[in-house]
């Protein structure tokens, strides 16, 4: 049975990852503005616009910013974050 630390990161990282997922989509495009908290409460990007010409840099800005906020305040291994943000940023 795995003890409650694991079970605690693996509740914060499937939140974190429904987020992402839901903020990849319709969210960007109809609202214009991309932000994103963590299910612990810290924001992770605050409100960003969105801009098209420049999505894959904002998509490789949320993802480092989700890479630090993990690792330095969750203090979750790489690894485990690699897998999470590969999984947040699939594409359907």
């Amino acid at each position: 049975m795995p003890n409650a630390s694991h079970a605690s990161e693996t509740q914060l990282l499937v939140e974190l990852v429904a987020k992402i997922k839901s903020l990849n989509g319709a969210v960007a495009e109809e609202f214009g503005s991309l932000e994103l908290k963590c299910p612990c409460g810290k924001v992770i990007l605050p409100p960003t616009p969105h801009i098209p010409s420049l999505k894959d840099r904002q998509r490789g800005l949320l993802k480092s910013r989700i890479r630090e906020h993990l690792r330095s305040q969750h203090g979750i291994l790489e690894q485990t974050v690699r897998t999470a943000i590969r999984e947040a940023f699939a594409q359907k």
